[in-house]
């Protein structure tokens, strides 16, 4: 490895020299790509499995290889310029350089410039391919892999044939040095080795990709054994057999993850893996109480097997997860889990490799019923995740599969009860179960069908979140007259849609306040609609109701961020009492006195309250304005682990209550009752950071207060009852503010802000040390003046204290208070529907221009930049310009992206918070790797223009590559400019105002 850098880094300075050097590009050829290859067999990509461990490994089933052609073919749309590896990157950068160089001369020799003689490194390179082919075949000959074997030659084919025209160019120019034909077939040459080391690379990845999935699949496939277990020595058996496998996933996993370029897949892949350690060190003492449980006939088993079969589930659908991830080639840097398409690959994903299980349970007439892993967790979880892909379908494909949906469920519940009855021989339950295959099969196929339709439909729809939505709104009605296919108009109306489901989970006056603001937006909207629908969207008066609107939906959406606050300050002000309850009562001593009933309120309390924890933190995710992707995919993916992990702590606590003494149940227990604790920790400080603080912190005093004038009515008529409930909640919310400040200060490294925050939580804390002493004194003696006095007196002291930690928390934003400055408005195209790039490049320009660029580089540059994107767009479409133009504005793009990249890192690392600060610099540090990927396809598309022998499709997979990256660089750079006006906002003290944040228009149209 170091000889073979070294030796690259040669050629690099080699290619400093001046004129396209072909003999570079051997070298690259001819080190690059064979090392990537060695490597592999090397054991730096492809890990070599143990001797011992061979037979777990074992074979691709027909369906694995048949599930994979499938992928390939569904994906090649943007396979063959993917550059989701270090390693695909670092090969083709370099020879995407020289192509570059190479289309350079060629538009010079346009001009009437000779071209160089190429033949004796174009016989070079002609060797170095032969040789690239020759170590392919050595690899083919040993590899397993059917697919690999089919597709390797095709890659070979068009290397070869590549070199063989840049040998037939070499000897024509030769000839002639002016030769029109030989520059074309030097282009096409050069494109092709361009492109055949792309698939060369890709479809090799793939290959690796299918061992690593191999070893995931054999994990998979043995996991259901546990159904079967029942003795303990089965059990060790049983996890001596799994944990080869899975430290072999790991390993596999970790030399993976470290090599993409991607760092959402990156992520992904290191948090699944993760919660498959977790959840599989917790795996032994599940079991340990499952069979403890199955001694005694008369013991809760169900619960017992639905504790085992979901915690099984849940390593199985990390497994899916990670399947599904190790597959994906490409990153959309505006998706979000809640994308209907990201949505349907993950329910496409699931359904496929549930399929098998569900089939087996059908098949087995002796398979158990109910919360079964075959039954609940693969047949009825396909179900389920078909309801979401049809859900997401329009016509009658939705239609279609809703109709099977409802006609499996009714078969499988009918299916189920026999079952469940001991009747699963019977010849109806066996009849019953061979009718569910076929529509099952069906579904198989219009499942697949729909999510491959709606990826090639490129239907725009309304961003998932309340943040996206109201974007996608401004855009519009900046200019109502822009044709952006209803985009803006659909966001108006979800934004309502939104804004009503919220109205329905609040109490009077607020609710009629926010629907009375849906009803105006709505209204309006409808008229502004009518005028551009006449023609008249440019006209005067469009452009004031516009503006009208935009106020309006301002309006709205600050109401919408209210209306979350209060719900939050009430219903996260105690997130652990039910909880509490409810462990004790699982616990209770078997002598105790109606211990089961008193079990049973307690579990529906905590059950109801966790279903309103996780719907109100839903509501946050759905309705709130935060921006922070991470934040509001973390809140949804919390909220759903917490949903499915209630019903199992009731499981694990009647267990207990069964088993009282058992210390294996009891174990058992505590990890479920920890794992909920754990999440609803995380959950609640998730909700913490996607609202703001000092608007937390009000709602609280706005409560405390509301709650303080019932504690005064309830003293006045001696309701202890309510006495004493009225301040536990002002005590829970002054505790939760104390938490948050907390937080605030633990994440600052402004030492002045820590000490005023600090100090004013001291303060706080013993404000509610004294109140709740002055509770008890009022409980015990209601009618006693001096009691009352003093609660009333640290009742108000208390108040003071959360009052005083707002103000410590509450930091002003000196770069806002720069003055807005008149500047020069740049004319920017409107973009049509049919312009991906331009449309990409709008909103950056939208998100850019919101701000004076006086005083401001980053805000300068992300404007340049947007302007660059534009002619890229022109140039894509071909509106002028040539092969060289296209290059020289990719790579004026990258040095942009560079500097916005630096001034960012300056930004982020005079920032205090320390939050702020990691987004910011995780968001900036992908600008530099999209900016590369978009140079090299960009240099691809290069060598298409003009040409009229390129092949159609090529020719869209480029396009399509080409907008992708262009898409993630704008999305990029337009979170940058945000992230860095926040970071703006805690600037250390010795820093100074670096930027100034000066709004060109009036703040109610960015608000």
């Amino acid at each position: 490895m170091p000889a073979k850098t070294g030796q690259f880094r040669v050629c690099w300075r080699n290619m400093a020299a001046g004129c396209w050097k072909a003999s570079a590009l051997v070298c690259l050829l001819n080190l690059l790509v064979p090392w990537t290859l060695v490597a592999s067999e090397s054991g730096v990509v492809n890990t070599v499995h143990s001797a011992e461990f061979e037979d777990f490994i074992g074979s691709p089933s027909t369906l694995t290889a048949v599930y994979f052609h499938k992928r390939q073919n569904a994906g090649s749309s943007q396979g063959l310029f993917a550059m989701h590896t270090k390693t695909i990157e670092s090969i083709l950068e370099p020879v995407a350089q020289q192509v570059s160089q190479l289309v350079i001369q060629y538009e010079e020799a346009e001009e009437g410039n000779a071209m160089p003689d190429l033949a004796q490194p174009v016989q070079a390179l002609r060797a170095a391919v032969q040789n690239l082919v020759a170590v392919g075949k050595e690899t083919l000959k040993t590899s397993k892999d059917e697919i690999l074997k089919q597709e390797m030659p095709i890659a070979f084919s068009r290397v070869e044939e590549a070199s063989h025209l840049l040998v037939d160019a070499s000897d024509m120019l030769r000839a002639n040095p002016y030769s029109r034909p030989a520059r074309e077939k030097l282009i096409d040459g050069a494109r092709g080795i361009l492109s055949g080391t792309s698939q060369l690379l890709l479809t090799f990845d793939e290959g690796e990709v299918r061992k690593i999935i191999r070893v995931c699949k054999n994990v998979l496939e043995y996991l259901p054994v546990s159904e079967v277990l029942k003795s303990l020595p089965d059990t060790v058996t049983f996890i001596k057999n799994l944990f080869p496998g899975l430290l072999n996933m790991a390993k596999k996993m970790d030399a993976r993850s470290e090599d993409l370029t991607h760092q959402q897949h990156r992520e992904s892949l290191a948090h699944s893996l993760q919660v498959v350690k977790h959840l599989v060190t917790a795996f032994p003492n599940v079991m340990r109480a499952y069979i403890s449980i199955l001694k005694d006939k008369n013991s809760p088993r169900a619960e017992a097997l639905a504790n085992r079969n979901y915690l099984v589930n849940r390593i199985l659908a990390e497994i899916i997860e990670i399947i599904r991830v190790l597959q994906l080639t490409t990153y959309d840097e505006d998706s979000y889990d809640a994308d209907d398409m990201t949505v349907m690959k993950k329910a496409l994903a699931s359904f496929m490799f549930r399929l098998k299980p569900a089939r087996d349970w059908l098949q087995n007439p002796d398979a158990e019923a109910g919360s079964s892993i075959g039954e609940k967790y693969s047949l009825r979880q396909i179900m389920e995740d078909a309801r979401r892909i049809g859900e997401r379908c329009v016509g009658p494909e939705r239609d279609e599969i809703l109709r099977l949906c409802r006609e499996l469920t009714a078969m499988v519940d009918q299916l189920s009860n026999l079952r469940a009855r001991g009747l699963g021989s019977s010849p109806e339950a066996i009849n019953l179960s061979r009718q569910i295959i076929k529509p099952l099969m069906d579904m198989d196929k219009r499942v697949q069908q729909a999510v491959s339709n709606f990826q090639q439909s490129g239907i725009r729809k309304p961003a998932p979140t309340i943040a996206g939505k109201m974007e996608q709104a401004m855009i519009w009605l900046s200019a109502p007259a822009m044709d952006d296919k209803g985009l803006g108009q659909q966001a108006v109306h979800e934004l309502v849609r939104e804004g009503r489901k919220l109205a329905q989970t609040c109490q009077e006056p607020d609710r009629s306040d926010l629907l009375r603001k849906c009803d105006s937006v709505e209204r309006l909207t409808r008229q502004l609609a009518d005028l551009v629908n006449q023609g008249k969207g440019d006209s005067p008066e469009a452009q004031e109701l516009a503006r009208t609107v935009q106020e309006k939906l301002n309006d709205l959406r600050k109401k919408m961020d209210d209306t979350l606050v209060k719900q939050i300050a009430d219903v996260f002000m105690d997130t652990t009492t039910a909880h509490k309850q409810l462990s004790n009562a699982a616990h209770a001593p078997a002598d105790a006195p109606n211990r089961e009933p008193e079990f049973g309120d307690k579990a529906g309390n905590f059950d109801q309250h966790s279903a309103l924890l996780t719907q109100t933190a839903g509501r946050v995710a759905d309705a709130g304005s935060c921006q922070n992707k991470k934040t509001l995919e973390g809140i949804k993916s919390t909220a759903g682990v917490i949903r499915d992990l209630t019903p199992q702590i009731i499981y694990a606590g009647k267990i207990l209550l069964f088993a009282p003494v058992d210390k294996v149940i009891s174990a058992h227990f505590e990890f479920m009752k920890t794992e909920w604790m754990t999440n609803m920790d995380k959950l609640t400080s998730l909700v913490d950071d996607a609202v703001d603080t000092v608007a937390f912190i009000k709602a609280c005093e706005e409560a405390n207060a509301r709650d303080s004038e019932m504690v005064k009515v309830a003293i006045r008529n001696v309701q202890v009852q309510s006495v004493v409930k009225g301040i536990s909640n002002i005590a829970r919310r002054a505790t939760r503010v104390k938490m948050v400040a907390e937080r605030e200060a633990e994440n600052s490294e402004d030492p002045k802000f820590v000490d005023r925050v600090n100090d004013a939580t001291d303060t706080l804390s013993r404000s509610i040390s004294a109140i709740v002493q002055d509770t008890k004194s009022v409980a015990i003696n209601p009618n006693d003046p001096n009691s009352q006095g003093r609660y009333f007196d640290s009742n108000t002291k208390l108040r003071d204290a959360v009052a005083g930690v707002r103000e410590a928390i509450t930091v002003v934003d000196k770069a806002a208070l720069a003055a807005a400055q008149k500047e020069e408005e740049v004319a920017f195209p409107t973009p049509k529907p049919n312009q991906p790039i331009m449309v990409a490049a709008h909103q950056l320009h939208f998100e850019a221009q919101k701000w004076s660029s006086k005083g401001n580089e980053i805000v300068a540059a992300a404007k340049k930049m947007a302007l660059l994107m534009a002619e890229m767009s022109r140039l894509v479409r071909g509106e002028g310009g040539n092969k060289r133009d296209l290059i020289r504005v990719a790579k004026e793009i990258a040095l942009v992206a560079d500097k916005v990249m630096r001034l960012a890192k300056e930004v982020a690392e005079q920032s205090t918070d320390k939050r702020i600060r990691t987004n910011l610099l995780q968001v900036c540090e992908r600008i530099p790797t999209i900016s590369t990927q978009l140079k090299i396809l960009s240099t691809v598309k290069a060598t298409m223009i003009g040409q009229s022998n390129v092949d159609s499709k090529e020719v869209d997979q480029a396009t399509e590559m080409l907008v992708h990256y262009a898409r993630n660089l704008m999305q990029s750079v337009k979170e940058t400019v945000r992230k860095a006006k926040a970071a703006s906002i805690k600037i250390r003290t010795d820093a100074g105002i670096t930027l100034r944040w000066a709004r060109k228009k009036p703040w109610y149209m960015y608000q």
